[in-house]
């Protein structure tokens, strides 16, 4: 069977470009796909950037808990009619979504979406008198929105990571994910999407193919690159090499893009919107890339509410949600709600006490959201803290929640869903070894 890597060095050799030789029309890669299994499966993974306030997005509608979180919260206490209510199990705490989630609580409702509660980066289960008496437990740099990030992205305690664990996933799928490598970051450069020997595609945003030269030019850019890949300056060598890869990839997607039927689901015109349209697109031309796992990445919003956090909250929450809404619509006229899981991550929580300005600072233990994926849903999954400042659960008197469930645990009930093996899982969340509870079950 020809090889993804094979195919570009011919293409270099022949002058062949993808843009105007599709690969799935050849006799060698409809073979190969006809090998392929027929289940499909996709993660999306968001980033909310800058620290999504978790604290407004689960809120505790029971009278007592609710007045606790009423008047600890002051200035950016939600009221309480105006969150949409949860379904919960008799006799269980009621709890409710931020008033911009309106479609995650329509479908969480309808037993499709989840809330992890209080997760973070932590090395093992500890107590509070446990991580104050060994501060190794503390994660490097915690509330340090760049090491926040990191340690999301990597589901590891690193400051500094190497690789993340959607590359990490992707370096043990690359054999299923066709034409392509199985990883695309529709956000710009991240740690995630970094594996040890697989490198992530990056995917236009824009609502249109993912590669927006036209086809002359691109062949012309791809004919400099096939010219300078023959240098004798290793250097020059390897970066055309590296362009080449890139303008067939790019091609690919286009192509893919345009080969299924267009989705009749409107997206909305923001920044997020767009990338979850970018995605959908993709997904719904796997067909032509033979794919039958593939990885997603992108952010969202600037979550760093330090100042008048209201408005700012709710206008980012909303966007959140139109975006996540439309990209849930399309799956399910695509018939893939239950194979694609949608989740976000965040780089920390924000503080429970209000600061002087409105806002909330940087904290720790995080509540997201898990979206499709044929999860059961319409649950908690872990436990919603103890709103007690000072208590076993605050680290510093401010409302700093120290995380129940690791992010390497979420990170790795992702890995799990995907079809992972338990040494898989080992190979790709090497920290989960440290807790006996083992990945979040889905």
């Amino acid at each position: 069977m020809i090889s993804r890597r094979s195919f570009a060095k011919l293409a270099v050799r022949s002058g062949i470009a993808a843009a105007t030789a599709p690969l799935w029309k050849s006799a060698v890669c409809a073979k190969a796909f006809a090998q392929l299994p027929i289940s499909y499966k996709a993660l999306v993974v968001i980033t909310l950037e800058g620290g999504n306030d978790g604290n407004n997005v689960l809120i505790p509608l029971d009278a007592s808990t609710y007045a606790q979180y009423s008047a600890l919260r002051s200035a950016v206490a939600l009221p309480q009619s105006a969150c949409h209510v949860l379904n919960s199990a008799a006799g269980s705490p009621s709890y409710g979504l931020h008033p911009s989630l309106v479609n995650v609580a329509a479908l969480y409702n309808a037993g499709s979406a989840a809330v992890i509660a209080n997760v973070g980066p932590i090395a093992r289960p500890a107590t509070k008198s446990q991580i104050l008496q060994n501060p190794d437990l503390i994660p490097p740099a915690l509330m340090s929105h760049p090491a926040g990030v990191n340690q999301w992205e990597s589901a590891t305690m690193e400051a500094l990571p190497t690789t993340g664990w959607g590359g990490r996933i992707a370096d043990l799928i690359a054999s299923q994910s066709g034409s392509l490598p199985p990883v695309f970051d529709a956000a710009g450069e991240s740690i995630f999407t970094v594996g040890r020997s697989v490198q992530a595609i990056s995917v236009n945003v824009g609502g249109g193919p993912a590669s927006p030269q036209s086809a002359g030019l691109q062949q012309a850019m791809l004919e400099i690159a096939q010219n300078d890949a023959l240098s004798e300056n290793q250097i020059i060598a390897r970066a055309a090499a590296l362009r080449i890869q890139a303008l067939n990839d790019q091609a690919l997607i286009s192509q893919a893009q345009s080969s299924a039927a267009p989705l009749r689901t409107t997206f909305p015109t923001s920044g997020f919107g767009q990338a979850m349209q970018a995605i959908a697109s993709i997904i719904n031309g796997r067909d032509a890339i033979g794919a039958t796992r593939q990885i997603f990445y992108a952010q969202q919003g600037i979550y760093d509410t330090h100042q008048n956090q209201m408005g700012t909250h709710a206008s980012y929450l909303s966007e959140l949600d139109g975006g996540l809404g439309a990209l849930m619509s399309a799956l399910q006229e695509m018939g893939l709600s239950d194979q694609v899981l949608v989740c976000t991550h965040s780089d920390f929580n924000r503080t429970f006490i209000a600061n002087t300005a409105a806002g909330t600072d940087h904290a720790w233990g995080n509540h997201q959201l898990v979206l499709g994926g044929g999860i059961r849903g319409g649950r908690i999954i872990g436990s919603f803290p103890d709103l007690d400042l000072g208590g076993s659960m605050d680290f510093n008197g401010y409302g700093i929640w120290i995380p129940t469930i690791s992010a390497c645990q979420m990170a790795a009930g992702m890995g799990n869903w995907m079809g992972l093996s338990a040494s898989q899982l080992g190979q790709v969340f090497p920290d989960l070894a440290n807790f006996p509870n083992g990945a979040i079950a889905l």
